[in-house]
């Protein structure tokens, strides 16, 4: 079993527990409140122990392996860069207002090597733009986030040993790129984060609750590999070595919205180092084809990305 799941089984537990013993709680006030009303059956007190006394149990399990065997910490990782230079693969689906500008933006930043856009099926002149911005266009016929970003990287992959993955709506900044190169001496994959405030435009799309269901799945998969710090599970902006992405690459599957997440669990599956840092975040450019605020469709990703911490 890779990383700590149950560790992560104890901590669904654990909450499920004082869920219980807080309707325990509840019950007991109102009785005082209205003596004999609500008679104390000690029932969810029950459920309480018996929940608690299981999480222990695979909280146990999961740590003693541990503490029996000399297991090293993660050391640090420092690999030179021999060859700077980027691609950038850029996801695009209708993106005829932005993915000019966005191409343009992230292809005159310096060690840039070249943009490949991978449009997504657009039925408006997204692929026009792009190669009038100076893109190199590719045609995904799979439909789907997931499969876009995948197309996205097997084709940068093609061009330099450090891959840029990014959407084509203007959210990201090209000038954030320099950022994140500056930590991949230490890493093999640095992500970006949207979930710093002080980043985000006022008008971008990372509302309350999405930012802290993202801060949430995070968090899942923080205590199942405990080596990493994150904050964010759907961040598009993450740069990768080429060599990395090899060993992870062919067993990337899903086709949806909650790729990035697979992509992280992969990497961090695969002993890969991850390291995250904050990027910006700008309002987009045209309409959201993805979750943007749409509460159904952010809750639907989140279940999903909860299932493949869960299983995979």
């Amino acid at each position: 079993m890779k990383g700590h799941k149950l560790t992560v089984y104890s901590a669904h537990l654990f909450l499920i527990a004082f869920f219980f013993f807080a309707c325990e709680a509840f019950l007991f006030l109102l009785n005082l409140v209205s003596p004999g009303m609500f008679p104390v059956r000690h029932f969810f007190t029950d459920l309480f122990f018996s929940l608690f006394l299981a999480a222990s149990f695979l909280l146990f399990l999961d740590l003693v392996p541990d503490l029996l065997r000399s297991k090293k910490a993660k050391s640090l990782m420092f690999s030179e860069i021999k060859n700077s230079k980027i691609t950038i693969g850029m996801t695009a689906y209708n993106d005829e207002l932005s993915i000019g500008k966005a191409v343009g933006d992230f292809i005159r930043q310096e060690n840039v090597k070249t943009v490949v856009v991978v449009d997504n099926n657009s039925v408006d002149k997204t692929s026009e733009e792009a190669e009038k911005a100076g893109a190199l266009v590719v045609r995904e016929e799979v439909q789907g986030y997931g499969a876009s970003c995948l197309r996205a990287l097997k084709e940068a992959m093609k061009h330099s040993d450090i891959i840029c993955l990014v959407e084509g709506d203007c959210t990201f900044s090209g000038s954030d790129l320099k950022k994140l190169a500056a930590y991949l001496e230490n890493a093999d994959m640095v992500v970006g984060t949207r979930t710093t405030k002080e980043l985000n435009a006022p008008d971008s799309q990372m509302s309350l609750p999405l930012q802290w269901g993202n801060v949430l799945m995070a968090k899942l998969v923080q205590l199942r590999f405990r080596h990493v710090r994150l904050t964010d599970m759907g961040c598009t902006f993450r740069l990768i070595r080429k060599a990395a992405l090899e060993k992870i690459v062919d067993r990337l599957e899903v086709k949806g919205n909650h790729f990035l997440c697979e992509m992280i669990l992969t990497a961090l599956g695969n002993d890969l180092m991850v390291i995250e840092i904050p990027v910006t975040l700008k309002k987009r450019v045209g309409e959201s084809k993805g979750v943007g605020n749409n509460f159904f469709k952010a809750a639907a990703t989140a279940f999903q990305m909860w299932k493949l911490i869960l299983t995979r």
